[in-house]
Formats: C-alpha cells, structure tokens, sequence
C-alpha cells in the first residue's frame, strides 16, 4: 500500500503497487475501517484506469477518487465505485506537465495540489486539470525544495509539504506564499530522516511520516511538536 484516502462515506481507498516486474498487485482496494472488503479497480498498464507506479490518493467533494502515477506522469480519476472518468497530466518541465508526481490533495473548493517531485514545486490544477499556479524551485531557502513528497491542506487552505531531502515541513497560503518551516535532520523531536506522507485533521494537527526513523510525528498547526507514533526499527 502507496496511500490511502477516505470517500465520503467513509470507505478508504487504498492505492497499491507492487515490486518492479510484478504487476499482480497494482491496483486499488476499497475497504472501510472494520475491514469491509467492497472491490478493487484499476490495474497494470497505461491505458485508462490503469496504473504503474501509483503513489498517492485524495478525494474531492463530489467523492470523486484522484490516483497519482509516478510512472506515467499523470493523474486518474474515478467515481466513487472505481469507473474511470478522466485522465490528465503529461511528462514535462513546462507548467502544467509533470515529473514524478509524489503527492496529491484538494482543497474545499475542488483545487488540486500536486507535489511535482522531480521538478521541485508544487502545481495548482482545478479538478478537471486545468493548470492554474505553480510555486517552487530546487533548493534549502524558504520555499525551495529537494524532491517534496507528501501535500496536505488544511480547513483555511494552507498548503503543508514534506521536503523530502530536506528533512523539513513547509506551510503556505493558497497562492504559494511561504508562511513557515519546521525540522532538520536528526531522529529528535520534530526532527525528521527523510519526510514523506502528511495529513491534516479536523483540528488542524499535522501528522508527517518520518520515513527512515519509523514513526509518525504530531505537530500542532505551527509546527510544534505534540507526540509521535513510534514503529519497528528494525523493518
């Protein structure tokens, strides 16, 4: 499992990929929290609904699934039982096309926002994929990235980045202002070894992946350090 968003209903969907050369278990899952088992849809390949290397999910507010696919560059839209309705994205450096994209989120008014990895920056798309803005550029100052991965937006509409290389959490307005940073490299609290998946809860806490150190780390709105959710070291 890549990543998971929740419908509105509650069902989680679950984007999965499988080990280069396998392609049995490229698809996604539909399931909910006591582990009511509804389908699956997608599956390998780059025709429509079809994935390679999926990487990230999000839902938008008429319940429609969004899958990022780092492979081919693009973005796969569902409806809520798993039909495919549209594609859009293409390889490029040029606005509105796509290098790797790692991570996905939506706003309250549908706006979609794309962590485009490899081109360091983050893209504004209406839900249909229209281009809209783009922020960003290779390197450690305010508003720079190293490969940002997961996207996270919260009720007021700011956009939350995990700066991937950077071992950092970025937060901005809507349009792309840089508001604040927090972390550094280390295995401390509110430090990070190589940041990925981020989300928002209702109450505005950050939850980040901390990837290599293997745990969740809880931060208020701020980016002060609230607790963490440790794992197994030695998987």
């Amino acid at each position: 499992p890549a990543d998971t968003a929740i419908g509105r209903d509650g069902r989680l969907y679950v984007a999965n990929r499988s080990l280069d050369g396998d392609m049995r278990g490229v698809r996604v899952t539909m399931c909910d929290a006591e582990s009511e088992y509804f389908g699956t849809f997608g599956s390998y390949g780059e025709g429509d609904g079809q994935f390679i290397w999926p990487s990230s999910a999000a839902v938008d507010g008429l319940g429609r699934i969004y899958i990022c696919d780092e492979h081919l560059h693009r973005i796969s839209v569902f409806d809520e039982s798993g039909r495919p309705l549209s594609q859009w994205g293409q390889p490029g450096k040029e606005n509105g096309k796509l290098d790797t994209p790692s991570g996905i989120a939506i706003d309250q008014q549908d706006n979609v926002y794309i962590s485009d990895t490899y081109n360091h920056r983050i893209q504004k798309f209406t839900k249909e994929g229209k281009f809209l803005s783009t922020w960003g550029s290779y390197g450690s100052g305010p508003g720079q990235f190293n490969l940002p991965w997961g996207v996270a937006v919260n009720a007021g509409g700011q956009v939350y980045v995990t700066d991937w290389r950077n071992d950092r959490v970025q937060m901005f307005g809507p349009q792309g202002d840089f508001l604040l940073q927090w972390g550094s490299t280390g295995s401390g609290e509110g430090e990070f070894d190589r940041p990925v998946g981020i989300a928002v809860d209702r109450d505005g806490d950050v939850y980040v992946v901390d990837w290599h150190n293997h745990r969740v780390q809880i931060f208020d709105s701020g980016g002060r350090f609230q607790a963490q959710l440790a794992g197994d070291s030695n998987l």
